[in-house]
Parts: structure tokens; C-alpha cells; sequence
């Protein structure tokens, strides 16, 4: 075989392995695609791998090369959904400067990201199974991946950097306890109207800001009163209280 026959014949096993490659990947891509359906759906205990195949067209077996077990799975779904939400939110910290501004954005891209992808927020915040089905096989809780982490640290980061500005001095824990409220309140948003389907909520989007203005700026009026105390500028949670 000559030196350009090697040549092409290397090519062509790059260029299978590469396609080979693509379609494992296309086919992972689109399990868990169609996995986030059913359990935005369904729950842990109703949720099948054989429904998902089906639903796919392949074997059980071919979705259990990918995924071992059904609770993999749905760690998996999770894990692609959160760190969808993480990028949008980073994104939105690095192009605004303004910290109070900053704070606002990235909650109402929170609050934009579930209103425009429900099944995410239902498949990542499922209730379904024991607290004991959030946890990988080395033993870690879905909460205390890196994932979860840092995007728990996106919220914290952001609420601390806005009370600095303010000339704010948090006593330590603050920024996680506020970052903390301000979320439960916008989550409640999103989940109140996706969780009572039956009932006639407000628009999601705009109750949502309404609540991040009310809560931002009640902070802005606390932060202010408490300048004209003895203790700024260290505030803790009794300044906010």
C-alpha cells in the first residue's frame, strides 16, 4: 500500500470514529432529552427506561449503556438542566456592572429560564422518591455537586457584591441567608402556577419582577436606614428584620 493509500485509508477510520462518536452522542443528547419529558411528567416510581426507549425507538438495553440505572438517569437531567441556568446567569453577571442591577437581572433571568422551560424546572426540582434517590453512586448528594454548588454561589456572589456597594459591611453568613430568601421567593413564583395548573394565576414573568423590585428595594431602604446607626457599616440579619 502506498504512502497516499495509508494516508486515505487512516482518514476514512477518523472520519468513522468521529461519526460514530457524533452518533453516540446525538443519541445520549436525545435520551435525555426525552427522559426530562417523562419525568416532568411522571415521577421516579412511574417513570420507566423501557417507556423511555420506547419513546426513542431503541432498546432497553441500548438506554441502559448510557444510563445503568433509571436514578442516573434522572440525576443526569438534572445535572444538563442546572447547568443550562448556570450559563445564562453567568453570562447576564459578566455583561452588568451595576451591582444592584446586576442582583435584579440575575434573578429575573432565573425567573426566564423555568417560564421558558417548565419541564426543566419539574424534571430538576422533582419531589419524587426518598431523599436517599438524590444521591450519585460515590455517596454525594445531587446538592452537593460542583454544579450545585456554583450555582448556589451565582445567587450568594450577587447579593454580596450589591450590600459592598452599598457600603455594607455583612456579618458572615448575611449575604447566603438573603441570597436564600430572595430565591425561595422567586421559586415560589415559578412553581405556584406550574404546581396549580387548574387554578388562574397572574403572569409568571410579572409577578416575578414584581416581587425582585419589592424585595431589592425594601433591602436599598433598610441598608439606608441603617447608615444612621452606630454600628454601620456592619448589618446583619436584624438589619433586615
Amino acid at each position: 500500500m502506498s504512502v497516499a493509500e495509508r494516508s486515505s485509508s487512516s482518514g476514512r477510520r477518523f472520519q468513522r470514529r468521529a461519526r460514530q462518536e457524533a452518533d453516540k452522542e446525538a443519541l445520549k443528547a436525545l435520551i435525555l432529552d426525552t427522559a426530562r419529558k417523562e419525568f416532568a411528567a411522571g415521577t421516579l416510581e412511574t417513570v420507566s427506561i423501557q417507556r423511555i426507549a420506547d419513546a426513542i425507538g431503541y432498546s432497553k438495553g441500548t438506554v441502559l449503556k448510557y444510563f445503568p440505572t433509571k436514578l442516573l438517569l434522572l440525576l443526569a437531567v438534572k445535572q444538563q438542566d442546572l447547568e443550562a441556568a448556570a450559563e445564562k446567569l453567568e453570562r447576564v453577571r459578566a455583561q452588568t456592572a451595576d451591582s444592584d442591577m446586576r442582583l435584579r437581572r440575575v434573578m429575573e433571568t432565573y425567573l426566564d429560564y423555568w417560564a421558558d422551560n417548565p419541564d426543566h424546572f419539574r424534571s430538576l426540582f422533582s419531589m419524587s422518591g426518598t431523599v436517599e434517590d438524590r444521591r450519585f453512586p460515590d455517596g454525594a448528594y445531587f446538592g452537593e455537586t460542583e454544579i450545585a454548588r456554583r450555582s448556589s454561589d451565582l445567587f450568594v456572589v450577587s447579593v454580596r457584591e450589591f450590600l459592598v456597594e452599598q457600603g455594607a459591611e455583612p456579618a458572615p453568613g448575611l449575604p447566603q441567608r438573603l441570597a436564600n430568601a430572595l430565591l425561595s421567593a422567586v421559586h415560589g413564583v415559578v412553581a405556584l402556577p406550574l404546581g396549580t395548573p387548574t387554578m388562574k394565576q397572574p403572569d409568571m414573568r410579572g409577578t416575578g419582577r414584581l416581587v425582585i423590585a419589592s424585595l431589592v428595594e425594601a433591602w436599598t431602604t433598610r441598608l439606608a436606614a441603617a447608615r444612621n446607626g452606630d454600628a454601620w457599616p456592619r448589618i446583619t440579619i436584624g438589619t433586615f428584620t
